[in-house]
């Protein structure tokens, strides 16, 4: 192992190890309330490229506040578990979050919500995952998630495509799915599955195929999807298989529902710019564009990671995602407190607090009007895409803010 892939793995153990034994030992403060953040992601893992760059913008984002002292009479504190992408190590790191005083927990991976989800309703305990399926949103419960629910995000890309991208002179085109055989990925590939057979003048399914979690070797799921004109690709195996995929001269357009533009520096380490080229991807998360919630992830690398900076935004958008997701879970518990004050702070006035959220102020300018409520557990409503581009070098926008399909099979 060389280069940066090296790099990239000595800094996560060295994180996954401080994490672990350093972070939330505050002191005490008279007068001051603590609330603990549970950080459950994956920090050594094969999706850690993708999150770990999230899990220094909850630290920064934490730092900013208690610094600035934006929730009065309040620190906040971070504890980390890392699961390292192993989905037996959820359930005892939501157990060992609690014991040591988690006041929620911020779920990072796809899977650790769903698996999550009954344990918290049970307990009826705040869970606040960064991602979203249909799997943790129905029925509502206390699992809230805080970007776009995937498999709507795959159906408007597919939408997308079928309106403004594919030329149907050319026949109904083909398209078929990538990925590992976890819960995340299975909820996306279905729905891509019943869009196809929803809509059988648009795309020919061609099929799913999903091994097992850990799989590194494509040639079968390659030979397979050769001859598609569209392929669906989700999760920290995609580089990986773009690149063998174009290795055998194939030229499907990856459609991508939000993996890829948070990991830019190792998907191109991965699969190069030629292979990416094309590539549609979708993100709930402006990828470094200009907007204030953006600027101030800008403003928070200069002033706590000023060496860092610029690599951090050149591995792509999760940090910019990291600090607009933080900021959401902040504003929920300055609600919460507001409403009920710092020392009565409970897991039901956080509940109520997210229920009834919606991003609004200057922080928020150029965003959609994004919400939670009793019956509505994913945040985000729009997306934004992207074209992967070798002749640029980076991820050109072609399309600001799609409202996203929610239904796409009628009885």
């Amino acid at each position: 192992m060389t280069g940066p892939l090296k790099k990239v793995t000595v800094i996560l153990l060295v994180l996954a190890l401080v994490t672990m034994f350093g972070f939330g030992c505050a002191e005490k403060e008279e007068g001051v309330v603590t609330i603990t953040i549970g950080e459950m992601t994956d920090l050594t893992g094969p999706a850690s490229p993708w999150v770990v760059s999230g899990h220094l913008a909850l630290m920064d984002a934490v730092q900013y506040y208690n610094d600035e002292g934006l929730i009065p009479g309040v620190k906040l504190k971070v504890v980390s578990w890392d699961t390292g992408l192993n989905p037996a190590r959820t359930i005892p790191g939501y157990d060992w979050l609690r014991e040591r005083g988690a006041d929620l927990i911020e779920s990072v991976i796809g899977s650790d919500g769903v698996i999550l989800k009954p344990f918290a309703d049970k307990d009826r305990f705040p869970v606040f995952s960064l991602t979203a399926e249909r799997e943790m949103t129905e029925p509502p419960g206390w699992v809230f998630c805080l970007s776009q629910q995937s498999d709507m995000v795959m159906v408007t890309l597919l939408q997308w495509v079928s309106e403004n991208h594919w030329d149907y002179s050319q026949g109904i085109p083909k398209i078929g799915f990538q990925g590992w055989s976890e819960a995340h990925t299975v909820s996306v590939e279905r729905a891509t599955e019943e869009y196809c057979q929803a809509h059988p003048d648009k795309f020919e399914y061609v099929g799913g195929f999903l091994p097992p979690q850990g799989t590194m070797i494509w040639t079968g799921e390659v030979e397979a999807l050769k001859d598609c004109d569209y392929i669906g690709v989700f999760g920290s195996p995609a580089p990986a298989f773009i690149r063998d995929y174009r290795a055998k001269g194939y030229s499907a357009t990856m459609l991508d529902p939000s993996t890829l533009p948070t990991a830019q520096r190792f998907c191109v380490a991965m699969a190069g710019w030629e292979g990416l080229n094309g590539t549609l991807s979708a993100s709930s998360s402006p990828v470094w564009g200009p907007l204030p919630i953006i600027d101030l992830a800008r403003d928070l690398l200069s002033k706590y990671r000023p060496g860092e900076a610029n690599d951090i935004i050149d591995e792509g958008g999760m940090y910019g995602s990291g600090v607009l997701y933080s900021v959401v879970i902040f504003e929920i518990l300055h609600n919460a407190i507001e409403e009920v004050g710092a020392k009565n702070l409970s897991s039901q006035a956080i509940y109520d607090a997210a229920a009834n959220y919606k991003v609004g102020g200057p922080l928020w300018e150029g965003i959609p009007e994004w919400s939670l409520s009793e019956t509505k557990r994913y945040l985000t409503d729009h997306i934004l895409l992207y074209e992967w581009s070798a002749e640029e070098e980076d991820m050109v926008m072609i399309e600001d803010w799609i409202p996203m399909v929610t239904e796409w099979v009628t009885e």
